[in-house]
């Protein structure tokens, strides 16, 4: 179990993520497209009925959407529910098999590169953000800011946040790298202990530091904002 923000993260049937599990459960859910010849714009079942159908916990069908979600498979919608993309059934399958080929990497790994990339990513938004660039930057962090205060779980909108610092870069190679990253770290983030977080404040403090210097064309002050935010990434990679 991790805090992150105000909000307790807890998995409804276990502590442990098993990512191998995970990776049967999005295989199960593309024979399951491809069975119901489903296409753009159609509706996956909802998180409970896949449950039942595929006699996996709700927690394993989520994790699958999210890693789907961020691959750009399916975008879920609040009210609407997970949606598939337009992108093509065959594009789809190569996609949806690559993903299932990836080794899983250990956190610290994951972590490391994850430092490595932002840390880049953070300079060049700074330097070169477009306009457009920044105000998705900007509801990315008012996204957050509302779970903050909500009381509501926030990693995801975290984690969208930061996609939204390396895309700013624009540089793609480094944008699709963070991509491939982010759904292992949602996996993994429930089984390690490096954000017990209570101050919810700071947190949204440290990522409006990160924001302003990107917004003021500041790579310098950017830079030293994310180091600050990163504090606890930095310490759980030296151990």
């Amino acid at each position: 179990m991790i805090e992150h923000g105000l909000k307790l993260v807890t998995p409804s049937f276990d502590n442990e993520i098993d990512l191998a599990k995970d990776n049967e459960v999005v295989s199960q859910i593309r024979a399951l497209i491809k069975k119901h010849d489903l296409g753009a714009g159609d509706k996956l079942p909802s998180e409970r009925k896949l449950s039942e159908k595929l006699s996996v916990s709700r927690n394993q069908i989520r994790a699958a959407i999210q890693k789907l979600e961020f691959y750009g498979i399916i975008n879920t919608m609040p009210q609407s529910g997970s949606i598939i993309t337009g992108i093509g059934v065959p594009s789809m399958n190569t996609m949806m098999t690559d993903i299932l080929d990836l080794k899983t990497p250990d956190f610290k790994s994951l972590v490391e590169t994850r430092v490595i990339i932002e840390s880049n990513a953070v300079q060049l938004a700074a330097a070169r953000g477009t306009e457009e660039s920044i105000l998705n930057l900007e509801q990315a962090h008012e996204d957050f800011v509302n779970c903050i205060t909500s009381g509501l779980p926030s990693l995801i909108e975290d984690l969208k946040f930061h996609l939204a610092i390396v895309k700013a870069s624009e540089n793609t190679i480094l944008y699709w790298l963070m991509k491939v990253l982010v759904p292992d770290i949602i996996g993994h983030f429930n089984k390690e202990h490096i954000c017990d977080r209570t101050e919810a404040i700071k947190l949204v403090q440290e990522h409006e530091d990160i924001l302003n210097a990107i917004k003021n064309k500041n790579p310098e002050e950017a830079t030293v904002a994310l180091r600050v935010h990163f504090k606890a990434l930095r310490e759980y990679i030296k151990k």
